[in-house]
């Protein structure tokens, strides 16, 4: 029972691992992830690492090649507009559920404007990867405060996906603010009607921005 315990708590760090170094770049979208080499590098068997794919498959983050171990997941335009319709459909659920939980008092409106102060940095630093990055943590926040847990899940992965895949910005970096500003203030007025309408034409906006730019950025 131990054995078994220590092997699933090793195989979701190697999935941590892993989705960690997609998001981060240090895996780029259709780089082949040799087994044996990141076996190495990561100070593991095969086995645990083998699990991780698997899961890492389950959520469109990694495509498994038979027997040559697998490569990070590289969309298509097509299948990146397919993930904002989505985004489009579950994320403004997700910050009106993120306002109710502020109305209630599970949550402190001070988390969401802190999770804006981290993105206001990163569009300071001008580093685009530090944006992504801080525009995935201000989303993922608002699901989590939204305690819909598949919700998520589902979020945490998608946008990963799509933030490895998506070379510059679907918008200028003073309107991304401006909205997410715009989305912080009726999630921490606690009204759930508006920040689903903002969350709901913030992500109809870059939408039509990948859209209108099939080449990846805007």
């Amino acid at each position: 029972m131990n054995d078994s315990i220590a092997y699933e708590d090793l195989a979701e760090k190697v999935y941590k691992s892993l989705k960690e170094m997609i998001l981060s770049g240090a895996l780029s979208p259709g780089e082949k992830l040799g087994q044996a080499e990141l076996s190495k590098r990561l100070g593991v068997s095969r086995t645990p690492l083998a699990a991780a794919f698997s899961k890492l498959e389950k959520e469109m983050l990694v495509e498994l090649l038979p027997r040559r171990g697998g490569r990070v997941r590289q969309l298509s335009h097509k299948e990146l507009v397919d993930l904002y319709d989505v985004r489009l459909r579950i994320e403004p659920l997700g910050a009106a559920g993120a306002a109710s939980a502020v109305a209630s008092g599970s949550y402190s409106p001070q988390i969401i404007q802190d999770a804006l102060a981290v993105y206001r940095s990163a569009i300071d630093s001008g580093l685009t990867s530090a944006i992504k990055r801080a525009d995935y943590e201000f989303h993922l926040l608002i699901m989590q405060m939204s305690s819909n847990e598949a919700l998520f899940h589902i979020v945490s992965s998608f946008n990963i996906v799509f933030i490895c895949n998506q070379r510059g910005l679907l918008k200028p970096s003073i309107q991304s603010l401006a909205e997410h500003e715009e989305l912080t203030v009726a999630i921490a007025a606690g009204d759930p009607v508006a920040a689903q309408a903002v969350m709901m034409h913030h992500l109809a906006g870059a939408r039509a921005n990948l859209v209108a730019h099939p080449d990846g950025g805007a």
